[in-house]
């Protein structure tokens, strides 16, 4: 189900430490004390709607930047019922696999006019096999460092990691699976990192955290690149 036909919006919160406070701590009054039999859930909703694009550097000395489409995201929880919005890539370029081709814009008499050098770069996404929507619990497989977030998404023997912040310079390479989410937030992932600890800490117990993952209507296949990483073609499944 796609996130516009939730009816969601974001709201502001009268809890102080709250990155989204707007009150004098009214809501802080009223807190009941959480018993230790109550469970929480925070919940990650990866949608299916592409809304905009980010440039990602790839380590790569052929392509060192690449355009990725990213998607909806949307972060909330049954405590606070607070909800935030972000963005989401949701596709992989095997990079290994990247190979530069000479396309033509026509032919003429047979001779090939208008030749040019792109990119050819295949694409892997994880999405719901069966249904429009998967949930994973992640409680039990997440990463915390000072400066960057993970969770991993087991799917039998299939792995996928939604991760935030300042990764390492090695962090894909230790994933071991070509699976792989990034959230942007235009504050280097801390955004989203301080969202995720704020609704922990207000929620006192350890929460269960839930990925759902919602399927999209078009797979990608390959994208075509020039050499500054844009995208002159998607070619789909």
């Amino acid at each position: 189900m796609p996130l516009s036909e939730c009816h969601l919006s974001l709201s502001l919160t009268d809890n102080p430490g709250s990155p989204f406070y707007a009150g004098s701590g009214e809501r802080e009054e009223m807190r009941d004390v959480d018993s230790a039999l109550d469970t929480h859930v925070i919940t990650i909703v990866i949608g299916s709607e592409e809304i905009g694009e980010t440039e990602l550097k790839t380590g790569d000395k052929r392509l060192e930047k690449l355009k990725f489409p990213t998607y909806e995201m949307m972060v909330f929880d049954d405590k606070t019922e607070e909800r935030t919005f972000y963005e989401v890539t949701r596709d992989t370029f095997l990079l290994s696999e990247l190979k530069k081709k000479k396309v033509s814009g026509f032919s003429f008499f047979g001779i090939n006019l208008f030749q040019k050098e792109v990119f050819r770069l295949p694409a892997v996404a994880f999405e719901p096999l069966t249904s429009s929507i998967e949930k994973f619990d992640v409680s039990k497989y997440r990463t915390k460092k000072e400066n960057y977030l993970s969770y991993t998404l087991h799917r039998e023997a299939e792995k996928a990691v939604l991760a935030a912040g300042n990764l390492p310079d090695d962090f894909i390479k230790t994933l071991q699976t070509d699976n792989f989410f990034y959230v942007i937030d235009h504050h280097e992932g801390q955004k989203f990192i301080g969202d995720i600890s704020y609704r922990e800490k207000f929620i006192k117990t350890v929460p269960i955290v839930e990925i759902q993952l919602i399927k999209r209507t078009k797979n990608i296949k390959e994208y075509e690149l020039d050499e500054k990483g844009k995208v002159n073609k998607i070619i789909y499944l």
